[in-house]
């Protein structure tokens, strides 16, 4: 029988893989300690540690604790002494829209894999449904569809390579079902998933699993707003206020947030969870870096055309004036660009010839808009966008 020998021989091949990685992952210990050569640790993982956290704080900004959490996690994987029954990392971030919470997995894919788009993400607001469950584990046997053991997960993306560690992130996690909680469940305590047809198995031990999540943004919104009634209406839930003193936000914030998240999951799924980190609201420094930021990514886009853009203080004033809101964050600000720079700009390269060597565009802001200059020999041309 062909299919039972192409079968056999498949799990043999994949038996050898395995003991040929524990062999590489397990050090020789039959010699006592004294007999071993001193010698530097080496580890199956080859990213950079630093060169990673290099990119993720020019990337992510106004969220240097996430990022502390972030680096102690890399540090652990990259020694390779994370439990190897369990995926490498499971980490849930909490807090406001718009702060980088999805943006930092996928700069960190982009650091550790070379692209953005080199991790698995699954959107949970698809997921609210029961039955949704089979979406992941495939359809039970005796449904249609049983045999083919299709899933929506990206078995390549989530299992990594043996240098370089898989990513997975479960996009708003609390609008998905409690059995599909159930499922992920399993998976965290086990790092390993049979798909419903028997005949495949997904390995989430090489894995770093990235939660996002809302829960508690009304409520952190309520608390900006109103902070003096918010606080008399929830005082008798609220930690001691003599642990106000040194960082009165943060502990209301972090207890408010704990409230809410174990109201929406039992605690069993809580208690697997390696790092629950709440991402701060985005300051007004770190807005006019964003902006910064953001002008960086024009101009890489600018330098086939010879050019480049630089805005004033007055344009980064309008633009916050315009763009930024606390309830949207970052994004709001980023249309706020689109709409008021990245159109007329637009504009003025569709309609000049420029000249060769390098043409500067200078943004200034005024009530009524931005205008922006071309500056170059013996050409001076002026825009205003209301």
């Amino acid at each position: 029988m062909p299919f039972i020998n192409d079968k056999l021989e498949y799990y043999a091949a994949e038996r050898r893989r395995k003991e040929m990685e524990e062999k590489q992952r397990v050090p020789d210990v039959t010699d006592s300690p004294a007999d071993q050569p001193i010698r530097k640790i080496q580890t199956r993982f080859r990213f950079d540690v630093e060169e990673v956290m290099k990119r993720l704080r020019n990337r992510i900004l106004g969220q240097e604790h996430v990022l502390k959490s972030i680096e102690n996690m890399l540090k652990i994987v990259r020694a390779d002494i994370a439990d190897p029954d369990k995926p490498l990392y499971i980490g849930l971030f909490l807090g406001p829209t718009g702060v980088g919470k999805t943006e930092i997995v996928r700069v960190l894919a982009e650091a550790i894999h070379g692209s953005r788009e080199s991790f698995c993400r699954v959107d949970m607001n698809t997921l609210s449904l029961d039955h949704y469950a089979a979406a992941l584990t495939g359809a039970p046997p005796g449904y249609v569809g049983s045999r083919e053991g299709s899933t929506i997960f990206d078995k390549e993306k989530i299992e990594g390579s043996y240098s370089r560690p898989g990513i997975l992130l479960f996009d708003e996690i609390e609008k998905a079902s409690p059995q599909v909680i159930q499922t992920l469940l399993n998976v965290f305590d086990n790092g390993v998933m049979t798909i419903a047809s028997g005949e495949e198995t997904i390995d989430f031990r090489n894995t770093l699993i990235f939660m996002t999540s809302n829960l508690g943004a009304r409520e952190i919104q309520s608390f900006a707003d109103n902070k003096f009634s918010f606080l008399a209406k929830q005082a008798i839930h609220f930690l001691n206020p003599v642990n106000w003193k040194v960082k009165e936000n943060e502990t209301i914030l972090d207890h408010l947030i704990k409230r809410r998240l174990e109201s929406s999951f039992r605690p069993e799924f809580i208690n697997r969870i390696d790092d629950i980190i709440t991402f701060n609201w985005l300051t007004r420094q770190t807005l006019f870096e964003i902006i910064d930021l953001f002008t960086e990514q024009i101009n890489r886009k600018l330098r086939r055309y010879g050019c480049e853009l630089e805005l004033d203080v007055s344009a980064k004033e309008f633009l916050l004036e315009k763009g930024y809101d606390r309830k949207y964050g970052a994004r709001a600000l980023k249309r706020a660009v689109r709409k008021y720079v990245m159109v007329p700009l637009a504009e003025l390269l569709m309609e000049q010839t420029a000249p060769e060597g390098l043409v500067s565009y200078k943004a200034r802001g005024s009530m009524t808009g931005i205008e922006i200059k071309v500056m170059y020999t013996e050409i001076d041309i002026q825009t205003e966008t209301g």
